[in-house]
């Protein structure tokens, strides 16, 4: 609740709704997280209070309450122009099948890992250092990576690389092999890698590096996401002192429908007289004066 009152004092890109019952006690409130490129909202926070102290003892959700905001905030993003609204839960929690009942669908899971030891030093690799800062010039490359490590289902709600934070790279013979996006907050740091196949042998080095790389205060926690279709890479996090603290479900709602449109007078035209595929020789025939070749042709 306290996140949620900060919320909606200092950050722009948040979104905060209540909801109150016709004829009833209960009451509750969503917020929302809008990125700047407005396609894809985030699941925040959702609570409701509950009169019924009987149903609270036998499940932390009032279900009534979570459809109705749930309805309401689809309503809301879908006249904002928002396409899809993605909601990361407890992987076994009550919260899940009232998603499932609200129109959300799983469509990845993900391990969150905790590191709370001291910042490592640098990692040298052939005396530099082996994580370098993302320039301009990097992009093309940035996002030619995650377009091939992340599957293309998670990047029809996620289609880009995080936006938000630093980009850290790493090359091998020219070629991009990892990048790691890393976000500062005021009491933890979060963590992201993406690393192509042929950069495995080094990504216990990665995960030191981006360690080292964190400008918080000794004590600051770091968090690090891990997508199932990246489970390999939970070795590395356990060589380099990390915990999994908590597995989540990655749930989708899609608000974009695609349109329905007849088809037009020159359309229908175009069907009915498809041009037929026909060969070269059936073209010119098989005399020696219609054999010309395709450079003269």
């Amino acid at each position: 609740m306290r996140g949620a009152l900060f919320n909606m004092i200092s950050r722009r890109d948040s979104a905060t709704y209540i909801w109150r019952e016709e004829g009833g006690d209960s009451a509750g409130f969503v917020q929302l997280y809008l990125p700047e490129d407005q396609a894809h909202a985030h699941l925040l926070c959702l609570g409701a209070t509950d009169p019924d102290e009987k149903q609270e003892a036998e499940s932390p959700i009032n279900e009534t309450a979570w459809l109705s905001l749930l309805e309401g905030a689809i309503v809301a993003m879908g006249k904002r122009g928002v396409h899809s609204l993605i909601a990361e839960v407890e992987e076994i929690g009550p919260e899940l099948p009232v998603l499932r009942q609200a129109g959300f669908a799983v469509y990845t899971r993900q391990d969150i890992w905790v590191f709370q030891g001291a910042a490592q030093e640098d990692v040298e690799i052939e005396g530099g250092t082996l994580l370098e800062l993302a320039q301009e010039v990097d992009e093309w490359d940035v996002e030619w990576l995650y377009a091939n490590t992340v599957p293309p289902l998670i990047q029809l709600v996620e289609p880009a690389p995080p936006q938000n934070g630093q980009i850290w790279i790493l090359r091998d013979a020219g070629e991009l092999t990892a990048f790691v996006h890393i976000q500062e907050g005021s009491v933890a740091t979060w963590i992201q890698t993406f690393i192509h196949p042929s950069g495995y042998e080094q990504s216990t080095a990665i995960v030191k590096a981006a360690i080292s790389l964190s400008d918080g205060p000794a004590s600051h926690t770091i968090y690090c996401c891990v997508p199932r279709y990246q489970s390999w890479l939970q070795h590395a996090l356990v060589d380099n002192g990390f915990e999994r603290c908590k597995s989540q479900a990655v749930m989708v709602k899609h608000l974009a429908m695609p349109a329905q449109q007849k088809a037009g007078e020159l359309s229908k035209l175009l069907q009915a007289h498809r041009a037929q595929a026909t060969s070269l020789l059936e073209h010119y025939g098989q005399a020696p004066e219609r054999q010309p070749t395709l450079a003269r042709d």
